[in-house]
């Protein structure tokens, strides 16, 4: 219990400082603070995963709580940014990619809720839980793609000397990724949701009614902004507001009850 604590902590503050020095990098064109910063983060993934394995070999029953699928989420998607940065430059959004995983540890550390799936559960329904998980993670880093941009686009308008800064990305290839990400969210919440109704035997029954309502009419909205920006293109601000108002939908159809159950009522 000590080590886990003691690499949560480290894990932290590895997070902090990888953000810092992001934000450094990113508004002082510093080349240093971003090679710095890389291997900051890098530890601090390492250290993350190490965090989430201590915690489902301790508890390998009960593996899914709250603050352990909102830690999990956060590591995937903190890794999902930091690679796609070797591709396409997103400084914009890797500091707050860092603090919110440094809150997500930290929150794990604080509430270590152990109530969740456990290993007697259905092959079918431990897929359609993990597709889900999937789907979230997906859209939730499409909606940071979303954001960025149009803080891309809001600079273009505006003819702003931000444009020449090496740390944004080339607005078309902000728009493809955002866009194949969007596909691939919608499916796989389309697949977890159908996979849902497939081996739960009943989707609006208590304790699901408000997941799968949600969950529904998120998929509705992903697939609307999909086909809108087929037929005609979609705004960048629009684009954000379908991806904030789908990943909200989402996180309350998930999240909403586990928060009221876990921290409010335990």
């Amino acid at each position: 219990m000590e080590l886990a604590t003691l690499a949560s902590t480290i894990g932290i503050l590895l997070y902090a400082f990888a953000g810092i020095l992001f934000g450094k990098a990113f508004y002082a064109r510093d080349p240093q603070s971003t090679k710095y910063a890389s291997v900051s983060l890098t530890l601090a993934i390492l250290v993350h995963l190490f965090v989430l394995i201590s915690d489902s070999n301790l508890h390998q029953n009960e593996q899914l709580s709250l603050t352990f699928v909102a830690a999990l989420l956060a590591w995937l998607i903190t890794i999902t940014m930091f690679v796609a940065n070797r591709f396409i430059r997103n400084l914009v959004f890797l500091p707050i990619v860092c603090f919110f995983s440094a809150l997500f540890v930290l929150l794990h550390q604080l509430f270590p809720a152990h109530t969740g799936i456990n290993m007697q559960m259905s092959f079918g329904l431990v897929s359609h839980i993990l597709l889900s998980l999937l789907a979230f993670g997906v859209l939730g880093i499409s909606t940071l793609y979303a954001c960025q941009l149009s803080v891309i686009n809001y600079q273009l308008k505006h003819k702003s000397k931000m444009m020449l800064h090496a740390g944004l990305p080339p607005l078309l290839s902000v728009e493809s990724i955002l866009y194949k990400l969007m596909t691939l969210g919608t499916v796989l919440l389309f697949i977890a949701l159908l996979t849902g109704f497939i081996f739960v035997p009943n989707m609006f029954a208590d304790g699901y009614a408000h997941k799968t309502i949600l969950s529904s009419l998120a998929l509705l909205i992903f697939i609307k902004a999909l086909v809108l920006h087929k037929i005609k293109g979609l705004k960048a601000r629009t684009a954000v507001v379908f991806n904030l108002i789908g990943i909200v939908l989402l996180g309350l159809g998930y999240f909403g009850s586990r928060v009221v159950r876990e921290w409010i009522l335990s």
